[in-house]
């Protein structure tokens, strides 16, 4: 099951919006076939093992990290494949929570007579698959905030330079975060002050498509220039309001970015309903890397899963950018409390993972 997991990580920027999903096949104590999830449309991870595997296969035992699929889509059913393999045993880390599967596949292979195990390494399954599983339960985009600052939580001096506020180790992790993410996230302020290309611009993480490049406009007046409005290099998408200047939209349009018009409150963009419409999209994971005030937009409303903070070895003075804004705390009791999921050094900058404390 372990290599079957190390399998499902080749996967991580190739099957999205599947799942990424590893499968050894084992005969007489050893592994004879080993396959993890191609791009939307090829063969699935027990298909490629199978394909390795060949007669093999027949009496053998199958470890998948998620419960092989039982439907035709832009594939034939895994289940089938197993079946007429005639492979003996299936051990299966998790259950599907896609409604199209959700263990119909697993009732199938032991209809066929097929010994299934199921829960093997569940946790470690449910961690490696935590932004597939939030999106087949929740319709919803996983959402991870991403931030950088300094030793006194400032993410930009006065004058709002900030590169580089962390190593250089450090922003080469962030580049892998970008390409495990389906789009990334800034609001109308980071758009126009910062003008960032959102782009994935490292060799070693190349993701099978480039991420949506996603601009909140909401109630700003967001500037049709820079990078965001360069379609070559990634697809641009601006959520705007039924307040929003039609020129402004027709100016945006005309660029090659599309536009989508979404529900608002006093102005400001329904997240919720934001992520909702990502996750019709295909997008498993959204990186919000916006400033300040978009920041703690999803943080009071309650919608981040994961907030990514890289520290690094600077002061920044309290004449530097806050790393949120508008976010008002009269007491301790009523601060609100994260779980820290992990730590990791990078040269001098420390990377710390949370959850928010529901």
């Amino acid at each position: 099951m372990q290599a079957a997991f190390e399998l499902a990580e080749k996967a991580r920027l190739l099957s999205p919006p599947n799942p990424w999903v590893g499968c050894t096949i084992v005969q007489e104590g050893q592994i004879v076939g080993r396959g993890f999830t191609q791009p939307p449309g090829s063969a699935h991870a027990e298909i490629v093992a199978l394909r390795e595997a060949q007669t093999k296969a027949e009496g053998a035992t199958v470890y998948v990290t998620l419960e092989p699929c039982s439907h035709w889509g832009r594939t034939p059913p895994c289940v089938d494949a197993l079946i007429a393999a005639k492979v003996k045993k299936i051990v299966v880390a998790i259950e599907d929570p896609d409604p199209l599967v959700k263990g119909q596949g697993i009732q199938r292979l032991r209809q066929a007579g097929i010994e299934v195990i199921v829960g093997e390494c569940s946790e470690q399954a449910m961690q490696l698959l935590e932004p597939y599983i939030f999106h087949r339960t929740h319709r919803c985009s996983f959402c991870v905030l991403k931030s950088g600052v300094s030793m006194d939580g400032r993410i930009a001096a006065q004058d709002r330079s900030s590169q580089w506020i962390t190593s250089e180790e450090a922003r080469e992790d962030v580049q892998r975060l970008r390409a495990q993410s389906q789009a990334i996230l800034v609001g109308a302020g980071t758009a126009n002050t910062d003008k960032p290309k959102l782009t994935v611009r490292h060799p070693s993480y190349t993701p099978l498509k480039p991420p949506l490049r996603v601009v909140c406009a909401g109630k700003s007046n967001l500037e049709p220039d820079g990078p965001l409005f360069d379609m070559t290099l990634g697809p641009t998408l601006i959520y705007a309001t039924e307040q929003s200047p039609p020129q402004n939209i027709e100016t945006w349009q005309a660029t090659g970015a599309e536009v989508k018009l979404i529900g608002s409150h006093n102005g400001n963009i329904d997240l919720k309903a934001l992520l909702q419409d990502l996750a019709t999209r295909g997008v498993l994971q959204v990186l919000v890397e916006g400033g300040p005030t978009l920041q703690a937009s999803f943080i009071q409303a309650k919608l981040a899963q994961k907030w990514v903070v890289y520290v690094g070895n600077c002061l920044l003075g309290n004449t530097g950018l806050p790393l949120l804004s508008d976010f008002i705390v009269k007491t301790i009791k009523d601060a609100p409390r994260f779980i820290l999921d992990s730590c990791q050094q990078f040269a001098d900058s420390v990377k710390l993972i949370y959850s928010p404390n529901l």
